[in-house]
């Protein structure tokens, strides 16, 4: 099963050198995600992330970055993916999105990869409820993106989150309440990701 860690909202002192050592631990991808800051604070933190670790991680603000820094995975918002459905996007780059509705599954045929939430309680965003019941099992069908799973995923509900049929997981909320374990919480997730 995959897992994928999506950045924290907000930028946090040594954060780059905590990236870089999830990285350096086997984390395959990394979304970065800050919806508030500017180009320079983008540019400021793929500065600080060693340059081999660049391709595996996913824009989702200042896509232009992209070609600067040889990244190669994009990432659309619902809102984005939904305003510009038709657009051809180039065929070198990894594409995700997100989606909030199961019935939204066939607009994203377009794309590598989507996030699907809440799947559970959201830890980073209090009051974001879970929409799939207890017995949920994700039904693909030929030719559908992978679909992660996202929301309120800690250590506990990885198993759960497999016996639903996701190809994955991506954490933020647990791997950054604490930043000072997040290397470790990260390591144990991989574990239970790969067993």
């Amino acid at each position: 099963m995959e897992l994928i860690v999506i950045a924290r909202p907000t930028f946090f002192k040594a954060e780059c050198h905590l990236v870089n050592q999830l990285f350096e631990a086997g984390l395959s991808v990394f979304h970065l995600r800050k919806p508030a800051a500017d180009e320079s604070a983008h540019r400021k933190f793929m500065d600080g992330i060693l340059p081999e670790y660049h391709p595996r991680i996913a824009l989702h603000h200042f896509h232009v970055l992209a070609n600067d820094y040889h990244m190669k995975r994009i990432h659309h918002t619902e809102s984005f993916r939904k305003e510009r459905d038709n657009e051809i996007w180039p065929a070198d780059k990894v594409l995700s999105t997100s989606l909030h509705q199961l019935a939204d599954l066939q607009q994203i045929h377009q794309y590598d990869y989507s996030f699907f939430s809440p799947v559970f309680n959201s830890f980073s965003k209090p009051g974001y409820k879970g929409v799939i019941p207890p017995d949920f099992r994700l039904e693909k069908q030929q030719g559908m993106p992978k679909i992660i799973a996202l929301g309120g995923i800690g250590l506990a509900e990885i198993d759960k989150v497999k016996r639903m049929n996701f190809d994955g997981i991506a954490l933020l909320g647990s791997i950054w309440s604490d930043p000072s374990q997040a290397l470790t919480i990260f390591k144990k997730a991989q574990a239970k990701c790969q067993a």
